[in-house]
């Protein structure tokens, strides 16, 4: 599966790094306070934030553009996220 992550105030770059959108719906607004432990809890690789935080995921999110594979299915996680 794959999860695209983008930060709410970068939504004009869609294009640029992602490229044509098929749909809104394949993207998940990024909020100013989150996590890499809300990422994969979004992403539903864990089933909560504490479980995320306990398996090392409390980690300040990746400036600019990352793409990663998590979890044992490999969930393809890409994230824009640009100050």
């Amino acid at each position: 599966m794959e999860f695209n992550f983008i930060h709410k105030d970068h939504e004009c770059d869609k294009d640029l790094f992602f490229g044509p959108i098929v749909s809104e719906d394949e993207f998940i607004s990024l909020e100013d306070n989150w996590t890499m432990a809300n990422i994969v809890c979004e992403a539903k690789i864990f089933p909560s934030l504490s479980q995320a935080r306990k398996n090392g995921y409390d980690k300040k999110i990746p400036d600019g553009f990352t793409d990663i594979k998590i979890g044992k299915l490999k969930h393809r996680i890409v994230i824009l996220n640009c100050f």
